[in-house]
């Protein structure tokens, strides 16, 4: 079944048709855009017409849940803010020797508890005792447990380097690994939610060295269901520019579309946010220089004709 390209602005289309392995890919042109070729090596997925929204609930700002949340991490004192543009608060706790920052997001809800100087180690001389990744998954799933922030909902996601060091001589190289993340992401009725979730950072001997969420309250029963665009026309608005995050300047040879799944988003933790909508989430290889890398993209996919039931 052939599909037509909507031109958009000044979109140029470049005729092609993509089969990757026994898949076929939709008869979609490839798309020059902002950022480079988009070339389409994904199936559109099988979507609804629409999608529930959901209606956000006001983060308790008060010192007094500031420091309730802080205390589950140990962490005591008097707060500090918020500041006005980020609305973010903190506690400073000295009393330990290293000290321990608990941060509290009063437009989202959001939080985050850290000891800097064994999150970010400096100048190390050995590679730290770390746990396996298995080891810190475990770590990190207990931890956040005893805490009641991990709900049914919500899921590991995986385990990662966090920070690391490199030193280098004339003819030698050394990087030790000093830290791992371990994230985790929410459920919506089966839709993963992107950018937002919960994090831990384990250190050496299996120590949690920082943790926290940046998942929203909202209230479960939806405001209403709103129509989506379809797979396709998110594909158009990608190439257009239309997208949740405007990515850096970046001139890549080519931008492979991998994946294409649907979601839904929340906004960094600094911003507030009256409610949560699907969103298309565009997984790419974007290459340049014989070099490449993976990106996401973000794209809106509520209909315009019902942006009247979101204001």
């Amino acid at each position: 079944m052939k599909r037509k390209a909507l031109l958009t602005g000044f979109t140029v289309i470049v005729l092609g048709i993509i089969v990757v392995g026994a898949v076929d890919i939709p008869l979609l042109p490839n798309i020059v855009g902002s950022s480079g070729l988009y070339v389409l090596a994904a199936p559109f997925p099988d979507v609804n017409d629409s999608y529930p929204v959901y209606r956000t609930v006001p983060p308790d700002t008060s010192t007094e849940e500031i420091r309730r949340i802080g205390n589950l991490f140990g962490v005591s004192g008097d707060v500090r803010g918020p500041r006005t543009s980020s609305g973010e608060a903190k506690i400073v706790d000295d009393s330990k020797g290293s000290a321990e920052i608990f941060y509290y997001y009063t437009n989202s809800g959001a939080f985050r508890y850290s000891i800097p100087d064994k999150e970010y180690p400096n100048t190390p001389d050995r590679q730290p005792d770390l746990p396996s990744d298995e080891e810190a998954r475990v770590i990190a799933v207990t931890y956040l447990k005893e805490r009641g922030f991990l709900p049914e909902d919500v899921h590991v996601e995986g385990v990662r380097i966090g920070c690391s060091y490199e030193s280098s001589t004339l003819t030698s190289q050394t990087v030790y690994t000093l830290t791992k993340q371990v994230s985790f992401f929410k459920e919506i009725q089966g839709l993963q939610v992107y950018h937002a979730g919960v994090g831990a950072t384990i250190g050496e001997n299996g120590e949690v060295v920082s943790a926290g969420s940046s998942l929203r309250e909202f209230d479960p029963k939806p405001v209403h269901d709103v129509k989506i665009v379809t797979p396709e026309q998110a594909y158009q608005r990608l190439s257009s520019g239309n997208v949740m995050i405007q990515p850096l300047p970046w001139e890549y040879d080519k931008i492979v579309v991998t994946n294409i799944s649907l979601g839904y988003w929340m906004e960094t933790k600094t911003e507030p946010q009256k409610y949560i909508v699907p969103v298309y989430v565009f997984s790419c290889t974007a290459t340049w220089n014989g070099k490449s890398e993976e990106v996401v993209r973000y794209v809106p996919a509520v209909d315009l004709s019902e942006m009247q039931y979101l204001t």
